[in-house]
């Protein structure tokens, strides 16, 4: 730190840039935001205009030469995060990176490695894990309260899919691989946290049922003659808001385009390394949008109930019981059940304290393998192996 004060870059000024920089780092007493890069001009006219006269830039290179910048915050498109990421450590800056971690397993892997080399703070935003709920579940699962899980269901149940990815780009496959990584990295990585173990093989059946079908790929809302009657019209002069309370800039491309090739449903049958089996579920077109949780142990079930209303709920059932405990874990602040502001306060601190740290790389790199070997299966009709990360257990990652 070149003060009193961390220099911050926000580096993706797209939507998650915009709202982290104005709503967490920015707003920080510990932080200030020095400097803005993407490639897109308008992106950072856009940006400016919420967060102030930042210096901008559509260089990498000169962005991580900004004066004051001690760490970077990268909101970029997906297919760039290892690039990004890689270029960043080797700047000697701290990172934040927004899920999921890259889209190869490869690429994951390389990052974590250059992560403990750097000696800088690295982290990847799966803010959940810091929401109440999970926090809660997790105590209660580590108490032994429901013994060793042994099987369990996980499910995305995203009412707001086909607002969100298929009016834009991330409804191609080339784009974003596949929306189990760009979706459901979020709730695969607390599986993988809650049951403490990493995953070994991957079957996944997805399929295209709703969305996608004969419309002209560039065919858009603001021009169709069934504006009235489509439930998935939008109006791109408009913005769109986000669940977690961000603001994004519309595209109104139709949602029923020939080109339109990334799943709207999946299953994926997950087998970890403890024995443990998982089933993950992912629907883009389900009435409610909701996450639920259902672990199976050797003593009891637990059950787990998130939504962004915050009506969360627990519940622990034992065997031979007929008792059932029921927990309303505490409402926080900020998005994602107040996992937004934690995580950045995790961030800050450890930045502050000045030691190198990666709390969660392994599970970040275990939650985008899960969703990138999905995406393998879902072609191949195989299952997939996982390949083990040594190098994270040899360095004493955590999940």
């Amino acid at each position: 730190m070149t003060s009193d004060k961390i220099g911050v870059g926000i580096l993706g000024t797209g939507k998650r840039g915009v709202y982290f920089g104005g709503s967490y780092f920015g707003n920080h007493p510990d932080c200030e935001i020095v400097g803005l890069c993407d490639i897109s001009e308008d992106s950072l006219g856009f940006a400016r205009e919420k967060l102030g006269d930042i210096p901008a830039t559509t260089s990498l290179e000169r962005f991580l030469q900004l004066p004051g910048l001690d760490a970077v915050i990268i909101c970029s498109n997906d297919h760039v995060h290892a690039e990004h990421t890689l270029a960043a450590l080797r700047a000697g800056k701290h990172v934040y990176l927004e899920k999921p971690m890259a889209q190869s397993i490869e690429d994951c892997d390389r990052m974590a490695e250059a992560g403990y080399a750097s000696g800088r703070v690295f982290m990847v935003g799966l803010e959940l894990r810091y929401c109440s709920l999970m926090e809660d579940m997790k105590r209660i699962i580590a108490s032994g309260e429901i013994g060793e899980i042994k099987i369990g269901t996980v499910i995305d149940n995203v009412s707001v899919g086909g607002t969100y990815y298929y009016h834009g780009p991330r409804r191609r496959k080339d784009y974003v691989k596949s929306l189990i990584l760009e979706k459901g990295t979020h709730s695969l990585d607390l599986t993988n946290w809650l049951i403490d173990a990493s995953p070994v093989k991957v079957y996944c059946s997805s399929g295209l049922d709703v969305f996608g079908g004969g419309a002209a790929s560039d065919k858009r809302c603001r021009s169709c003659d069934e504006t009235a009657t489509c439930a998935y019209y939008v109006d791109n002069r408009k913005g769109l808001e986000m669940d977690y309370g961000g603001v994004k800039l519309k595209d109104d491309l139709c949602v029923y385009a020939e080109e339109i090739d990334t799943h709207d449903n999946g299953l994926v049958l997950i087998d970890y390394d403890n024995g443990a089996r998982i089933s993950y579920m992912e629907c883009h077109f389900t009435p409610e949008y909701t996450r639920e949780f259902m672990f199976t142990g050797t003593k009891g079930k637990i059950t787990g109930f998130y939504n962004n209303e915050q009506d969360f709920k627990i519940t622990v059932m034992k065997r031979h019981s007929k008792e059932v405990q029921t927990y309303y874990p505490e409402r926080r602040s900020g998005g994602h059940g107040g996992g937004d502001s934690a995580i950045v306060q995790t961030f800050v601190d450890l930045v502050k304290k000045g030691d190198p740290a990666m709390p969660g790389i392994w599970g970040a790199r275990d939650s985008a393998a899960i969703a990138i070997a999905a995406a393998e299966s879902a072609e191949s009709g195989m299952p997939v192996v996982i390949p083990f990360n040594q190098a994270l257990r040899k360095a004493g990652a955590v999940r």
